[in-house]
C-alpha cells in the first residue's frame, strides 16, 4: 500500500488531464497484484494454506477502496451488499458509461446487468443512468407493497414520494400493513439527504425522512418486544 502511495502524485496530475477515476483505481489494483505474482503460491492465510487468487483479489480490492474513498462518506454499514456497491458506484453521479462502470465494478461479482435488473439505472448509447425517484416511485404506485423488501427499493419510493408534484403520499407507504421497514430504511435516507446526487434529491430524502420519523415516533407507543420483531424480522 506505501508503494501504491507513491502513485498518488502521478496519478492526480493523470486526473487533472482527464483520466478517468475508474481508469486510476484499476492502475491502482494492477499495482497491488503485482507483489502478489511476485510470491505467488507463498503468500497464506495460515500455516499450509496459501491464499488463492480470488481472496487475495477481494482482500486487495477492500484495501484501495477504502485507502482511496478516504474523506468521502461510506454509505450505511448495515445496507445490503448490493445497495453499498451500487452507491459506492455511482457516488453523487447520474450517470456513468459502461466502460467505466465496468471497470469499477471489475474484480467484484457484481455486473452493471444486476444494477438494472433492480431498477435502479437504465443504459441508453453504452451509458447508465440513475432512475429518477418519482419514477421509480410511480412504477411502485399500486403495486403490492409486502414484495417492497430492499432497502433502496423503499428508499426510492419514499424519496420520488417527496418530489414536488409527485401525487404520491409517502405515508401511504408507511402505513401500509404489508409494508415492513427494512433496518437500512433511514440511515439510508440519511445517507442520501447528504450525497444525493443533486439538490432536489436531497431535498426529497429530508422530506423523507421527516415523514419517517414522524411515522416512527407513532410506533413507539408499541410494545417494545413487537418492534424489535419487526425491525429484525426482514
Amino acid at each position: 500500500m506505501a508503494d501504491v502511495r507513491q502513485l498518488q502524485a502521478m496519478l492526480e496530475n493523470h486526473a487533472k488531464e482527464g483520466l478517468p477515476a475508474a481508469d486510476i483505481q484499476v492502475i491502482r489494483r494492477g499495482k497491488a497484484l503485482e507483489y502478489f505474482s511476485r510470491h505467488y503460491g507463498k503468500v497464506y492465510v495460515d500455516e499450509g494454506r496459501p491464499i488463492s487468487v480470488k481472496d487475495a483479489l477481494v482482500g486487495i480490492n477492500q484495501l484501495i477502496d477504502e485507502d482511496a474513498d478516504k474523506g468521502k462518506e461510506p454509505p450505511p454499514v448495515n445496507a445490503e451488499p448490493i445497495t453499498r456497491q451500487f452507491l459506492r458506484t455511482f457516488g453523487t453521479a447520474t450517470e456513468m458509461k459502461r466502460d467505466q462502470l465496468q471497470k469499477f465494478l471489475k474484480g467484484s461479482i457484481t455486473t452493471p446487468d444486476e444494477f438494472e435488473q433492480r431498477g435502479w439505472c437504465s443504459e441508453k448509447s453504452k451509458v447508465f443512468t440513475r432512475v429518477n425517484p418519482i419514477d421509480f416511485a410511480r412504477d411502485w404506485s399500486g403495486k403490492h407493497k409486502r414484495r417492497l423488501t430492499s432497502d433502496l427499493d423503499q428508499a426510492l419510493v419514499l424519496i420520488g414520494s417527496c418530489f414536488d408534484g409527485s401525487g404520491i403520499n409517502a405515508s401511504d407507504t408507511l402505513k401500509n400493513e404489508n409494508f415492513k421497514p427494512h433496518v437500512a430504511l433511514k440511515p439510508l435516507l440519511e445517507w442520501l439527504q447528504r450525497n444525493g446526487p443533486d439538490q432536489a434529491n436531497r431535498n426529497a430524502a429530508s422530506r423523507a425522512l421527516t415523514i419517517y420519523n414522524s411515522w416512527a415516533a407513532s410506533q413507539a407507543t408499541k410494545p417494545q418486544q413487537g418492534s424489535l420483531f419487526e425491525e429484525y424480522d426482514l
